[in-house]
């Protein structure tokens, strides 16, 4: 008889735990010829899955458990490492234990492979296949499949973000773990697996499902970090494709927060400029003046944005206000030498003109871009090691 052993990556699932592993293995009677079995990953949840996974391991010889690091790909790498290891399988499966997808989808993904194929996909992107979720949630599952197919491809898988699926030993062995980035903490192992195993030879079949809300519990996906890494991602994808070997995915990660915080500062500087020439042309003030009050407005929103993105998983003593007084007190610094930087420019070079050709262009507008560098630098080394300062931080960069 064969085995297919059913991986189940799990974090905060105590709830539902027992009721879908029963499920999963109720699928047997779907699976002629299969023995199924299960393995429970868990990625060390405080609420006590892992106890429970343990319970079910003691009571049924077909359950399984294993106790991991935190990240799906964590749970999902090391999991099937140790089924190949432990259990033996010839086919190995997998789906999440929150209950968005019915179990029905093992057999039929388990079918597929008995087809001949690889690699079977569940899908909510195909004839047959439905997604459940939120208008919101449908537009960002969609999209983010589609920057998938766009930007790395292939072009004919139409899911790239469920973990849904099953494949044979053999492919799994193929997959260059070292390429892969099955250690990050948000869900790109899903596109990035699906990448490794095309390149790896695989042949593949996309299976309908139905995708629901969650039976319990809440979505643990971070839509904007998500984002980020499918972008880039993918474009770190297609550059190997092209032969360029340059590890831009991981790169971007290393520097994830700067980037997030470069992006902040553009947003603060399109709202500085905006105000700054708004003061110059209707009220009248001198350029460094109106640089002192636009870059006050710009710290408003700077700090509103870092503190519920760039920063916002850092764990830190500071409240808010704490921190808002600290980040006003970095920005004035850094506004002392924004000003400083104008009024020595204007005391140089006066407030003149650039003739273009085609246009002249006011000396006060270079005066407020030579700010930027500097300034940025400052803003980003002093609210990283101290207003938003990790309780366990002492080098580097998040």
């Amino acid at each position: 008889m064969r085995k297919v052993v059913v991986l189940l990556p799990t974090f905060n699932e105590k709830a539902n735990i027992r009721k879908f592993t029963e499920e999963v293995l109720a699928q047997e009677k779907n699976l002629p010829g299969y023995r199924v079995e299960v393995l429970v990953v868990d990625s060390n949840s405080p609420d006590g899955t892992g106890e429970e996974a343990k319970k079910l391991a003691k009571e049924n010889s077909r359950v399984h458990f294993l106790e991991v690091g935190r990240g799906l790909g964590v749970a999902l790498i090391e999991g099937h490492q140790y089924s190949l290891k432990n259990l033996k399988p010839d086919v190995l499966a997998q789906i999440d234990a929150d209950g968005q997808v019915e179990v029905d989808i093992v057999p039929r993904l388990v079918k597929a492979i008995d087809e001949g194929f690889d690699l079977a996909i569940g899908s909510r992107f195909v004839e047959g296949g439905r997604n459940k979720l939120s208008l919101s949630r449908r537009i960002f599952s969609a999209g983010s499949s589609l920057v998938c197919r766009v930007i790395m491809g292939p072009w004919d898988i139409k899911e790239f973000g469920n973990s849904a699926r099953a494949f044979t030993p053999e492919l799994f062995k193929k997959i260059n773990l070292d390429r892969l980035p099955w250690k990050e903490k948000t869900f790109i192992i899903q596109p990035a697996f699906l990448n490794e195993a095309i390149l790896a030879g695989a042949k593949y079949k996309e299976i309908p499902l139905v995708f629901k809300n969650r039976a319990e519990g809440y979505s643990k996906n971070k839509i904007i970090n998500y984002t980020y890494d499918v972008i880039t991602y993918s474009i770190d994808a297609r550059l190997h494709k092209w032969g360029i070997n340059f590890p831009l995915f991981k790169a971007t990660r290393r520097a994830k927060t700067l980037i997030k915080f470069g992006i902040v500062g553009f947003t603060g500087t399109a709202v500085d400029f905006l105000f700054y020439k708004l003061f110059i042309w209707y009220l009248g003030l001198p350029p460094a003046t109106s640089k002192g009050f636009s870059t006050e407005i710009a710290i408003i929103n700077n700090f509103a944005l870092n503190n519920a993105w760039t920063f916002r998983h850092r764990k830190t003593t500071k409240n808010i206000y704490q921190r808002f007084v600290s980040f006003q007190l970095v920005s004035l610094f850094g506004l002392a030498i924004a000003v400083g930087i104008v009024k020595g420019l204007d005391l140089l070079f006066g407030n003149g003109f650039v003739d273009l050709g085609f246009k002249k262009v006011a000396f006060n507008n270079f005066y407020f871009f030579a700010t930027i560098p500097p300034v940025m630098a400052w803003n980003f080394v002093v609210n990283h090691y101290f207003t938003w300062k990790h309780e366990e931080d002492s080098v580097g960069v998040s």
